[in-house]
């Protein structure tokens, strides 16, 4: 059969900051379903994956880059008990994706016996990719990528990866070889220096000759050279050539990292990954873990702060309650109880949960309060935490089971007579007249108007029937949302205590009205009940629409209805949605670490950030770096003296201890640049680290020659 044809693609722009432009692919038409479905993307990864001779760690299940971290850990170990040498070699290949060797990869699927349509799929893949570099906001012309796989890909990194696959079969039965996509290190073991000397001048030539041939180049600057040993006599350190230049020999090298202070992901990008790979798997399970006592606890606590640190910048001594400031991630301790409190109530919403019932029995609370070092049970202690918190009468909304068909239509629609007006741009006095063209069509309706309301201390709901007003005040941990449904069930409880009629129900929440036309087992758990009422008001004769109005346009009946819930000082003791007590929980928690916050004024962030709240990062993780370590007042130059146990640096002008406030601020020898930058000799660390930092900031860093010591 004919080959899957391959659609257009346009070029994608890649960053500002050319240190970090790429060529990035973009689809000018996506390709169709149709053409992905002839493409058996399963087809090559199980082929990739089953491949005995493929060396790659990436992608291959069970495989991570922990294993490629545990050779090396091993091959360490295993020499120190031998009192041996190991000396690794960890390279660095230039622009790897964009000179992979496009030939070459469509030889290696089919020396991987790969036939049919895929390889030629994949060779048209290849063809016309265009880019295009962008300097600020100029645009060059269009250019056609000659070679290397289209960064953004679902196929580069397995193409990548299959194309330099070959590199390790270079290397002497001697010499140890891993790699991650491109990140690649060689090591070896011996007694005597020489014939590791020997062995990985080979192999790096070896290596450097297959790298020419397949188009790759090696970075001698960043390529490196670790020597791993415990003796403690003097011995020369390997002298190993890449290209004619000796290979550095160094004592720290960064491999398989996520990010450094002036490279890598944003900060963003780092916190989604800690929380999706890491905080998943401490969080899973705490709601019972977290019995353990408090010394097993804090254990954890590390992780969370390296974790945090990393994604951060923060400097190592940095405190780990401006961390979480900072990062606007809370303890693992605050988390737990948050857990709790969320597993617990999501029992309660269940009936049919085993737990839903249970009570602990007064015998096990006697013997409890007798011996108070046991570790109580999961009840036990949520109970302690509601007490805490005050939520010990708080009700649920039990989510009943609804069978939904899917080939039935369940929901009820809403007319909408204003839907062809824009509200910001349609005067009051039109809305008021159609609504009276709409009362006219449906002057056999009786009008019933609902509203909701929702302030930081109460939420409550009205309902105005043509004889009659309702008001009420619900749980003030219920949602906007759930007001409005509640008031619209409310009135439809109303109306079912009397007789048979044709009412028509308004409403202001477009969003409550649009939860009604399409139920799913995700929807709102007052929603089903409405939907129930109203099958069963039609069954008994009654007829009931719903339509939508605009608020705050002078319709009587509306305006009454949103003064009303404003105003409505009874309470209705209703139960709560489970997602409303969720983020009520997570609201009262937050206050009560910004609480603990307030009290922290000693800590030099507390001056810059009173409230506890995501601050934006700078796109550039150099400058957010800088910025971090900045506002928590933790730099290398400042507090490396804590590490390396020496005395605080003095300022040699002022003859006081070296601190950010100090050189930002204080600092006289500093006056006509803070004036020049900031146009001011009197400003605070407030000023130029908030929320947006000062745009002169870095320039002030510059003219003092402070940035590369932070």
């Amino acid at each position: 059969g004919a080959a899957p044809t391959r659609a257009g693609w346009i070029v994608a722009l890649g960053p500002i900051n050319l240190k970090e432009k790429g060529l990035l692919p973009s689809p000018e038409k996506y390709l169709s379903c149709a053409q992905w479905a002839n493409f058996d993307a399963n087809e090559c990864y199980q082929l990739y994956s089953s491949h005995k001779s493929l060396s790659s760690l990436l992608f291959r299940q069970g495989r991570s880059t922990i294993d490629n971290l545990l050779a090396l850990e091993t091959d360490i170990r295993n020499a120190f008990i031998r009192r041996q040498h190991t000396v690794a070699i960890f390279f660095d290949i230039e622009k790897a994706y964009d000179r992979a060797w496009r030939y070459g990869i469509l030889r290696d699927l089919y020396n991987c016996n790969l036939r049919g349509n895929l390889p030629i799929f994949i060779q048209n893949f290849f063809k016309l990719r265009q880019f295009r570099v962008r300097i600020g906001n100029q645009l060059s012309d269009y250019f056609v990528q000659e070679e290397g796989v289209p960064q953004g890909s679902v196929l580069s990194v397995t193409l990548f990866t299959l194309r330099i696959n070959d590199i390790l079969q270079q290397l002497p039965l001697s010499v140890k070889g891993f790699f991650y996509v491109d990140d690649l290190y060689i090591s070896c073991t011996g007694d005597n220096m020489a014939f590791i000397e020997r062995q990985l001048q080979l192999a790096v030539n070896k290596i450097q000759q297959w790298s020419a041939f397949n188009g790759f180049t090696f970075s001698t600057a960043k390529t490196s050279c670790v020597h791993f040993c415990r003796k403690r006599r003097l011995h020369p350190e390997p002298e190993i050539k890449l290209d004619g230049q000796l290979i550095n020999v160094v004592n720290e090298v960064k491999f398989l990292v996520l990010s450094n202070t002036s490279w890598g992901a944003s900060r963003t990008s780092l916190l989604h990954v800690y929380r999706a790979t890491i905080l998943s798997k401490i969080d899973y399970g705490c709601v019972i873990y977290g019995s353990a006592r408090q010394s097993v606890l804090k254990s954890l606590d590390p992780t969370h702060h390296s974790a945090l640190r990393l994604c951060s910048g923060a400097f190592r001594t940095s405190p780990v309650e401006s961390l979480y400031v900072e990062c606007c991630e809370p303890s693992l301790d605050h988390r737990r109880r948050i857990l709790t409190l969320h597993y617990y109530f999501k029992i309660l919403s269940l009936p049919q949960h085993p737990f839903f019932k249970y009570k602990q029995s007064p015998f096990i609370l006697r013997l409890q309060r007798v011996r108070p070092s046991v570790i109580p049970s999961f009840f036990t202690r949520t109970a302690k935490l509601l007490n805490n918190l005050n939520l010990e009468d708080l009700q649920v909304v039990p989510n009943l089971k609804h069978h939904l068909t899917p080939w039935k239509s369940h929901g009820l629609n809403f007319l909408n007579p204003f839907k062809t007006f824009d509200e910001a741009n349609t005067a009051p006095e039109v809305y008021q007249q159609l609504f009276a063209d709409h009362r006219d069509v449906y002057h056999n309706f009786i009008p019933i108007f609902t509203d909701g309301s929702k302030s930081s201390l109460s939420t409550s709901f009205a309902c105005v029937f043509i004889n009659s007003t309702h008001s009420f005040q619900i749980h003030s941990s219920c949602s906007i949302f759930t007001a409005e449904i509640t008031a619209i069930l409310h009135a439809l409880s109303e109306i079912s205590s009397g007789p048979p009629d044709n009412f028509i129900l308004y409403s202001d929440s477009l969003s409550a009205l649009q939860s009604m036309t399409s139920l799913h087992r995700f929807s709102h758990p007052l929603t089903f009940n409405i939907l129930e009422l109203h099958d069963h008001l039609t069954c008994k004769g009654f007829s009931i629409l719903f339509c939508w109005i605009p608020s705050h346009v002078g319709i009587s009946g509306n305006e009454l209805a949103d003064n009303l819930a404003k105003s409505a000082t009874i309470n209705l003791n209703s139960p709560v949605p489970v997602n409303d007590v969720k983020k009520y929980i997570k609201s009262i928690l937050h206050s009560k670490w910004q609480t603990q916050w307030d009290r922290k004024d000693r800590i030099k962030l507390h001056s810059i950030k009173r409230l506890i709240d995501c601050w934006p990062s700078l796109p550039t993780r150099k400058l957010d770096t800088i910025l971090t370590r900045l506002r928590i007042g933790h730099t290398r130059f400042t507090h490396r003296h804590l590490l390396l146990g020496e005395p605080a640096p003095l300022c040699t002008a002022c003859q006081c201890q070296m601190t950010v406030l100090h050189i930002l601020i204080e600092c006289q020898q500093f006056n006509h640049q803070r004036i020049r930058c900031f146009q001011s000799s009197c400003i605070t660390l407030k000023d130029i680290l908030h929320k947006d930092p000062h745009p002169q900031l870095f320039t002030f860093l510059k003219i003092i020659d402070f940035c590369s010591f932070i």
